[in-house]
C-alpha cells in the first residue's frame, strides 16, 4: 500500500482522466518509496515519468475542455505549461540541487492543488452544462 490511495473524492467524473490521475498517484507513491529508501538514483527515471505523464495527460485534459467549451481552458493550460517547465528545470539541475525530497513535495502538492482544486473546477462546469 502506498502513501496515497485513490478514492472517489478525487474523481473528476471522466473515466479516462481519472485513470490518468491514478497514474499520478502511483508516481507520487513511487517517489515517496524512493525517498524512504534514499534512492537518489531513481531521480532520472522519475523525471522521465513526470514528462511522459504530462505529455499524455495534459493533451487529454485540454482536448476534453476544448470539446466542452470550458471557459477556463487558457488559464488551465498555463498551469500545465508551468508543470512542464518545472520538470525541465528539475532535469537541468538534477546533478546540482534536485533531490527526492523536492520531487516528492512537488508531486504531492501538484496532486492536491491541481486535481483537487483546479480539475474540480472544470468538472463543476461540465456538470452544470449537462
Amino acid at each position: 500500500m502506498g502513501l496515497i490511495d485513490w478514492d472517489e473524492t478525487m474523481s473528476v467524473g471522466v473515466e479516462e482522466i481519472d485513470i490518468q490521475h491514478r497514474q499520478l498517484i502511483l508516481l507520487v507513491n513511487e517517489s515517496y518509496e524512493a525517498l524512504q529508501r534514499h534512492d537518489e538514483d531513481k531521480i532520472p527515471a522519475l523525471l522521465e515519468k513526470m514528462k511522459e505523464y504530462a505529455a499524455v495527460h495534459f493533451e487529454t485534459e485540454e482536448s476534453y475542455m476544448k470539446r466542452n467549451n470550458y471557459p477556463g481552458l487558457e488559464a488551465h493550460k498555463l498551469k500545465h505549461v508551468r508543470f512542464k517547465k518545472d520538470v525541465e528545470e528539475f532535469q537541468q539541475k538534477k546533478y546540482e540541487k534536485t533531490n527526492l525530497s523536492k520531487l516528492f513535495v512537488y508531486l504531492s502538492r501538484w496532486l492536491t492543488r491541481h486535481i483537487m482544486d483546479e480539475d474540480k473546477r472544470y468538472t463543476v462546469y461540465m456538470r452544470s452544462k449537462a
